[in-house]
């Protein structure tokens, strides 16, 4: 039986030649099994189903929480028109006691409250600067209250987001029309994240919220802490962010209070 000789770096070695053809052919067995054996990769089923459980994760942690305190980043286009970024200091109590207090400019020193059930329901607010000491009363649907705003106050907070967060990705999935772009761990703020690119391609006459999103998820706490929408022509129209957020914090009736000595009321 003739033998062929096959070198290495640790020397000759020497094969019957029947034998190297037999090698041979267990390596191009091999290589075809290898080729053919897929890759398991993650589909839009297994994206959709963790997206899914993130959301009743949220919806559960928010459950526990009582109230909070942040910085209240927001940004809204208003009838064709980019406002510039507000700075707020956010006080909520559930079931519905909000504050705000504007930190930064454009709007520095305006506060407003708002307690359901108390002051007639109504907005409690002045703005800043030198008319800062006129305190009125106001719907918070009402024209002078909405000046500004896409939403009234009463839809302010991070329970509201989450219900519409839920309401349009789990319908947009039910009809086969929510696409997951990007799902990762990035940080955000300051704050380790999972951040989730998606959209929503509407048919026929259904709209949803936003065409694309870009959400962020606090990992720690579990609360989305940024976010960002975008419409059909790919235009920003609002974006919003929690920034030194406290939950649980035991806020007290003078936190939602218009005879708080530390308000401008």
């Amino acid at each position: 039986m003739s033998s062929v000789q096959n070198r290495t770096k640790f020397g000759a070695v020497h094969l019957p030649a029947d034998g190297l053809r037999c090698c041979q052919m267990v390596l191009l067995l091999l290589a075809l099994v290898f080729v053919e054996l897929p890759i398991r990769s993650i589909t839009a089923a297994d994206s959709e189903v963790e997206i899914k459980l993130l959301l009743n994760q949220m919806e559960s942690r928010y459950a526990s929480i009582q109230d909070y305190v942040a910085i209240f980043h927001k940004q809204e286009r208003v009838n064709g028109k980019l406002l510039p970024e507000e700075t707020i200091l956010f006080k909520f109590q559930k079931p519905l006691k909000i504050y705000m207090k504007w930190i930064e400019e454009p709007h520095k020193g305006r506060e407003a409250l708002y307690v359901g059930g108390k002051y007639e329901n109504k907005v409690i607010a002045h703005k800043g600067g030198f008319f800062g000491f006129l305190t009125v009363s106001l719907d918070p649907k009402g024209g002078l209250a909405m000046k500004g705003n896409r939403h009234p106050i009463t839809d302010a907070g991070l329970g509201h987001l989450i219900k519409g967060l839920q309401k349009n990705i789990l319908a947009a999935m039910e009809r086969n029309e929510f696409d997951v772009i990007r799902m990762d761990r990035e940080h955000f703020l300051g704050r380790s994240t999972l951040v989730i690119e998606a959209g929503s391609e509407s048919r026929g006459a259904r709209k949803y919220y936003a065409s694309r999103m870009i959400l962020h998820i606090d990992k720690e706490l579990m609360i989305p802490i940024g976010v960002a929408f975008y419409d059909e022509e790919g235009q920003l129209f609002e974006r919003y962010a929690y920034t030194n957020l406290k939950i649980n914090v035991g806020l007290i009736g003078a936190d939602f209070s218009r005879d708080n000595k530390a308000y401008g009321f």
